[in-house]
């Protein structure tokens, strides 16, 4: 009998001691409940970003700036010395989880880092929205107190602190883009955790910088509003809503902006949530010259897109409260260009703004940098 039990126990003990070597094998470190890791990449240029002044990161906004970085540079460097270095570190396609990475190699962090994303976060497939409870679950854990201590402290505790999910995305150089959402749905549940995840990499990056002693500085992202959504979410919509927006379409083109507006008020209030109401009553507002208006639910039509395919409100939105709540410069590009709307043509395409309001960016980021370094 005392054999059996021993034997049971010796089997017992194996089976736990191989549960916990394969999970502390096969789980990733992480001190965020992140459901993906991003593979470590070799820095061509380490020296030269390590030795700058000013970094910028960012996805292809950050990149935009490159042709105004001789004329800022030649303005804050006019009274010194040795001019200012600047070294534009973005990247096309690049969200800020992949960017945090590559900060997070670099030995010496430059004294300011100047932030221009937000435009391509719903781009790389990087989680699963069936796993949607099992993200809520590591959310819940890392806003415990006691636990978030644990995980700062002991960061391999994540390994069983932490639930796993059905699959972890291991994000190699190459960036995979999500698969088209198979319904709304899908598209609305990725924005969500996309959203969620943007604002606990935003944290992430702001206490990394503290802990480093750079300043940091957000620029929010311009959104074309004049663009139509491109997907609208079809818990939103009925064939009696379509049929009524086309008639109200062809009000608009006639410039019969008094009846679509009575029409899309009317709507509105059968059609939450449908970005093609909110762009129509935007335009119809633009067509009656309230600026103020039209601005409203031309923001909300981006907002609530459901093709998730640039930036949009509610990025600038997370960013800017998060710039508050922290102290962080924060340049509000978005508004600069929505200045514009109804008096010139805001846009060169759907993402990038004309070059009259760059040059407004590039005369604000002036200012915003010699006040930092005291110029």
């Amino acid at each position: 009998m005392i054999k059996k039990i021993s034997i049971l126990f010796l089997l017992l003990l194996l089976g736990t001691g191989t549960f916990v070597y394969l999970k502390f094998k096969t789980t990733p470190t992480t001190i965020y409940p992140y459901p993906f890791v991003v593979a470590a990449s070799k820095v061509a240029d380490r020296v030269k970003i390590q030795e700058s002044d000013i970094l910028i990161i960012g996805d292809r906004l950050g990149s935009s700036l490159n042709k105004y970085l001789p004329g800022i540079n030649e303005s804050i460097s006019k009274n010194l010395r040795n001019p200012l270095k600047i070294y534009n570190w973005s990247a096309e396609g690049e969200g800020l989880h992949r960017t945090l990475k590559k900060l997070k190699s670099l030995k010496k962090i430059p004294s300011m880092v100047l932030y221009f994303g937000g435009s391509e976060e719903f781009l790389e497939e990087r989680f699963l929205t069936r796993d949607r409870q099992i993200f809520e679950a590591n959310f819940k854990i890392f806003k415990d107190d006691r636990y978030s201590s644990i995980l700062m402290s002991f960061p391999w505790t994540s390994k069983f602190l932490y639930k796993a999910p059905s699959k972890y995305f291991y994000l190699k150089k190459e960036i995979k883009a999500f698969k088209k959402a198979s319904s709304s749905k899908v598209s609305q549940l990725r924005a969500e955790y996309i959203y969620k995840y943007y604002q606990l990499q935003l944290e992430e990056l702001s206490s990394f910088m503290r802990e480093k002693g750079s300043t940091l500085v957000f620029v929010t992202a311009p959104i074309n509003l004049e663009v139509a959504p491109r997907i609208v979410c079809d818990n939103s919509i009925t064939n009696t809503i379509m049929i009524e927006q086309n008639d109200i379409d062809k009000l608009l083109k006639k410039g019969q902006s008094k009846e679509a507006l009575a029409r899309l008020k009317m709507l509105a209030g059968q059609s939450f949530g449908n970005a093609t109401t909110y762009f129509q009553l935007g335009r119809a507002y633009l067509l009656q010259g309230n600026i103020k208006e039209a601005k409203k639910n031309l923001l909300l039509a981006s907002a609530f897109d459901c093709g998730n395919w640039r930036g949009n409100p509610i990025f600038n939105k997370i960013l800017k409260n998060h710039a508050t709540k922290n102290d962080i410069s924060l340049v509000d590009f978005a508004i600069i260009v929505e200045s514009g709307l109804a008096r010139n043509i805001t846009f060169v395409d759907d993402i990038f703004p004309q070059s009259i309001y760059y040059d407004k960016l590039k005369a604000e980021l002036i200012l915003v940098i010699k006040q930092i370094f005291k110029i």
